[in-house]
C-alpha cells in the first residue's frame, strides 16, 4: 500500500496537464535566454542596468544604414564571473567607417530595482576607435525600471579620446513590453554630439548622429532572434546640411 501511494506521488506531476490545475508556464520548458531579453540585455543599442545571470551572453546585429550607406556591425561579449559584476568585449564600426574595431570594458550593478525600485549600473570601455574617430575611454551609468510589465531604461556616457582634447556625449532610450510568450517589443534609440568646439577637427568628424526605431525580440531556449529598423540621421561638422534615411537590421543572441 505504501509503495503503491509513492508512486503516484512521483507520477502525478508528470501526468499533469494545462487545465488540470497546472499552468502552461508549469509543464512547458523555461527559455534560458529569456529573462536577459526582458531586462533589456540584448538590446541592439541601449546598455542593460542590470545583469541577471551569471555566465557568458552574446549579441550580435547586421543590417544596413541608409543614411551613411554603410553596414551595421555590432557584436558584444559580456562575461558575469560574480553577481554584479560584468566584463564586456564589443566590436562594431563607428561613423561611417566599414572597418570593425574592438572595444572592452566593465559594468557592475550598483543598485538592485528589489532594494531600491531602480537598477543602476556604472561603468566604462575602451575603444581602439570611437565615435570621434580616436581611441576613447567611455565612462557609462545605465538606470532602469519596472513599470508593470514595461520596462523602461536610460543610458548616458561621456567620451574621451586618449590621444587628444576630443571629446562627445551619449545618451539612449529604450522600452520594453512582452507582446507574446518568449516575446518582447518595445522601441530603443541613442544620440551622440560633440562636445569640442574649440581647435582643428580630425577629418570626417561627425558633428552629431541618432539612431531610433522599434525592436522586437524572440527568446528561443538559450538563444534569441532579434530585428530592429527604424531612422537615422547625422551631421558633419564641416557641412551645414544633415542626412536623414532608414535603417534595419536583424541580431542573434546566446546564452552559456
Amino acid at each position: 500500500m505504501r509503495l503503491t501511494l509513492l508512486a503516484l506521488l512521483i507520477a502525478t506531476p508528470a501526468l499533469a496537464k494545462p487545465g488540470d490545475g497546472v499552468t502552461e508556464d508549469d509543464v512547458a520548458p523555461k527559455s534560458e535566454i529569456l529573462p536577459s531579453v526582458a531586462a533589456g540585455e540584448l538590446l541592439p543599442w541601449s546598455v542593460a542596468a542590470r545583469h541577471v545571470r551569471e555566465g557568458i551572453l552574446i549579441s550580435t546585429f547586421g543590417g544596413y544604414d541608409a543614411a551613411t550607406q554603410t553596414p551595421i556591425l555590432s557584436g558584444r561579449l559580456e562575461l558575469t564571473l560574480a553577481r554584479r559584476l560584468t566584463l564586456r568585449g564589443t566590436a562594431a564600426n563607428t561613423g561611417m567607417s566599414e572597418t570593425i574595431k574592438p572595444g572592452f570594458g566593465l559594468l557592475y550593478d550598483v543598485i538592485l530595482e528589489e532594494d531600491a525600485g531602480l537598477d543602476l549600473a556604472v561603468g566604462g570601455d575602451y575603444e581602439l576607435e570611437g565615435w570621434n574617430n580616436n581611441s576613447a575611454l567611455i565612462s557609462r551609468v545605465a538606470a532602469a525600471t519596472t513599470a508593470g510589465q514595461l520596462r523602461l531604461m536610460a543610458n548616458a556616457g561621456f567620451g574621451l579620446a586618449t590621444n587628444r582634447a576630443e571629446r562627445y556625449g551619449d545618451l539612449r532610450l529604450s522600452g520594453l513590453h512582452p507582446v507574446a510568450r518568449n516575446v518582447w517589443a518595445g522601441i530603443d534609440s541613442r544620440a551622440r554630439v560633440d562636445l569640442e568646439r574649440s581647435g582643428e577637427e580630425p577629418l570626417g568628424e561627425l558633428d552629431w548622429d541618432m539612431q531610433a526605431g522599434p525592436v522586437a525580440t524572440v527568446a528561443l531556449g538559450r538563444f534569441a532572434l532579434s530585428a530592429t529598423g527604424g531612422m537615422s540621421a547625422w551631421k558633419l561638422r564641416s557641412r551645414e546640411d544633415a542626412r536623414v534615411g532608414a535603417m534595419g537590421a536583424v541580431g542573434v543572441g546566446a546564452a552559456f
